[in-house]
């Protein structure tokens, strides 16, 4: 059946389901896992210099994604790798990838901590500091940088390079789709907030009744935080219906009076 021929709830459900399938963990076999097992034995001694190898390609690739770390110590425009900041930094990502590695038999179990991560990464966005393009970025250095640590190994068979980095691919691919989600949620939480403070910003204007004299005359009314330029038009419009009522009021006090 075509997406033309099917009905507007049909064509939902299948957004829906094509949207949960996106978000779905590659399904490695128990193979697949065995290759993915044996190439972190190999890579796994190596994490602190695989995560600084890793960074500085991403810092000579985008030369502004230095920003992200003002506390990094750079030395002729390279990262000091004997920085404590720069050597955290880079294990701890190593770390998340040790992770999924640990986690193959229940990936998605892993959901909340990338999640989490990158919602912590929603703030870099607001200032400015992050690109959406980092994330391919962070997941080509890393392919690169594990298959010549895996080319560069004698543990490891280079007939079973190309393999081995099909698989990586697979996991890190899924590995930023988690966080990238995460990210993309706290934006869009933050947005909603930003939009909400703005229409508290244009809201109808604070009006008090005023008091009213000994002879019965209504003062005027205060008007508190009522900036014209910045009203929308219903607050103009509830404004001027709210003068009107005054004069209605007093021409009947007068008309009481008169008669």
């Amino acid at each position: 059946m075509s997406d033309r021929s099917k009905s507007p709830s049909e064509s939902s459900a299948y957004t829906e389901n094509a949207e949960k399938l996106q978000m779905d963990w590659y399904p490695f076999t128990n193979d697949e896992k065995e290759v993915i097992l044996h190439s972190w034995k190999v890579l796994e001694p190596h994490k602190q210099a695989l995560g600084c190898d890793i960074y500085e390609m991403i810092f000579n690739q985008c030369p502004e994604a230095r920003k992200l770390f003002p506390k990094m110590k750079f030395v002729n425009s390279k990262p000091d790798r004997k920085s404590c900041e720069f050597s955290f930094q880079a294990l701890r990502f190593v770390q998340v990838i040790e992770g999924a590695v640990m986690s193959l038999d229940n990936l998605p179990a892993l959901d909340p901590i990338l999640d989490n991560l990158g919602r912590r990464h929603g703030k870099l966005e607001v200032n400015g500091k992050f690109r959406t393009y980092y994330w391919s970025t962070f997941l080509e250095c890393s392919i690169c940088i594990f298959r010549k640590t895996l080319t560069n190994s004698r543990k490891f068979p280079d007939k079973d390079v190309d393999q081995a980095i099909i698989l990586w691919r697979y996991l890190l691919r899924d590995v930023m789709k988690k966080i990238k989600a995460g990210y993309n949620a706290d934006i869009s939480n933050r947005m909603t907030a930003l939009a909400m403070d703005d229409n508290r910003s244009f809201s109808l204007p604070s009006i008090r009744k005023g008091s009213y004299t000994s002879d019965d005359r209504p003062s005027s009314p205060r008007i508190r935080y009522f900036n014209q330029s910045k009203a929308g038009f219903s607050s103009l419009l509830w404004l001027l219906m709210y003068i009107i009522g005054i004069s209605v009021k007093r021409d009947e006090e007068v008309k009481n009076l008169l008669t």
